[in-house]
């Protein structure tokens, strides 16, 4: 189950954006609990959130390398607002 929100939501409104999701706890938790915070102070959340990070570290340095890959970007992200 998903609880919360984001407001990742109404910047890729306006850019291109991406926003993983990342496991801390088992499938059925969910955010906004105690077990939740628990999970976050977990061991296991460090490991995900340590290569989560690196992944997106890794994503930024692509495309701010590649004008090739930032104009792709913005063109699949003008095409997705025009549906």
């Amino acid at each position: 189950m998903y609880l919360g929100s984001s407001d990742v939501g109404n910047v890729s409104t306006r850019v291109p954006a991406i926003h993983p999701f990342v496991a801390i706890m088992d499938g059925d938790g969910s955010d906004h609990t105690p077990e939740f915070a628990e999970a976050a102070a977990s061991p296991r959340a460090r490991e995900v959130l340590v290569a989560a990070t690196e992944a997106l570290a890794c994503t930024a340095v692509d495309i701010l390398l590649s004008e090739e890959l930032r104009e792709e970007a913005w063109a699949r992200h003008r095409a997705a607002r025009t549906g």
